[in-house]
């Protein structure tokens, strides 16, 4: 049976306003919190082979491209799963999507949260709007052609046409 698996990184700069998910600002305690996933995988995981695999979080993209690829590497997937990482615009170059791509991730999921870059600033993001997009344009560059972007509606300030703008 074919199954697919989240792996969360909780870790991010800061807090954003707006953030309900386990996250924490301490990038501190990164080694400490892959070497514990790291075995609980191999304590845990039976071998199943993975349809999809979702770096999620926090902000994953905080983390060295190694780290992927030392996860990866206790798990079996095929050259059809689809790996996802999610990643904040701000936190990545191209050199660093290039590592991403070698590792086998397949798959961007981007934080852009919205084009205004007032609402940007009130929630706390560390990008602006044209970093967004040049993170996009980045990612389609260096080879990706399975890119996402995360928009959120209902943010403090935001309009139904600032949304319908940023859409």
């Amino acid at each position: 049976m074919t199954q697919s698996a989240y792996i969360h990184i909780p870790f991010c700069k800061r807090k954003c306003n707006y953030c309900t998910f386990v996250s924490y600002p301490k990038l501190e305690l990164k080694e400490k919190y892959i070497n514990a996933l790291l075995n609980e995988i191999d304590v845990r995981y039976k071998g199943e082979t993975l349809n999809t695999i979702y770096f999620g979080g926090g902000t994953p993209s905080l983390m060295p491209s190694e780290i992927f690829k030392d996860i990866l590497k206790n798990l079996n997937y095929s050259d059809k799963t689809e790996i996802t990482v999610e990643i904040n615009p701000e936190t990545v170059n191209e050199k660093y999507l290039c590592e991403l791509k070698e590792t086998g991730i397949n798959r961007i999921s981007i934080g852009v949260q919205d084009f205004d870059d007032e609402i940007l600033k009130q929630i706390g993001r560390g990008h602006n709007s044209q970093i967004a997009i040049n993170t996009v344009k980045t990612a389609q560059k260096v080879g990706y052609d399975n890119i996402s972007i995360d928009l959120i509606y209902g943010l403090p300030n935001q309009t139904k046409k600032g949304f319908e703008t940023s859409l």
